[in-house]
């Protein structure tokens, strides 16, 4: 009996490492000499607010977002890696429920690799925490959860 239970752990740890060497490999390497569908930066708005505040849809970049005088939230992640696609879905119900009052950007990081090298990113995703005035004030690295999210930006008073 115990040694099924070994082989069961085995082959679980087995498992588990696959799926991190496989999300940890650059997408470059994976289509090694096929050609690659291009992957776009992904803007995350949705419909106004019924407030009267500033929508911001029409931010489809980074350098739009820092300009729109609200706090920008940017996850640089990649579709190959499980933990970025697990966080998509929290990126688009914030900036649903923060449009007008905050931009959250899903940006791949092989398609920005100058911001990633800008900000030191390591490790996907990484989220970068700006201030309403295009200042980064936190970077975090690894799978962030919607509370987690909305406890950083309160912590780091980004509207300030």
């Amino acid at each position: 009996m115990r040694m099924k239970n070994n082989h069961a752990s085995l082959k679980l740890l087995v498992l588990i490492a696959c799926l991190i060497i496989i999300g940890t490999i650059p997408d470059d390497e994976i289509v090694a000499g096929a050609a690659s569908k291009p992957i776009e930066k992904k803007v995350i708005v949705t419909k106004k607010s019924q407030t009267k505040k500033k929508s911001t849809k029409e931010s489809n970049t980074l350098d739009e977002a820092l300009k729109a005088g609200v706090p920008v939230i940017v996850k640089l992640g990649s579709d190959k890696c499980i933990p970025c696609r697990a966080m998509n879905p929290i990126i688009k119900e914030l900036a649903a429920e923060q449009d007008g009052k905050a931009v959250f950007l899903a940006l791949d990081v092989y398609q920005n690799r100058d911001l990633a090298n800008k900000h030191g990113v390591r490790v996907i995703p990484t989220v970068i925490f700006f201030d309403k005035h295009g200042k980064p004030k936190a970077k975090t690295e690894g799978f962030m959860s919607k509370e987690d999210i909305l406890k950083t930006v309160k912590q780091l008073e980004l509207n300030k």
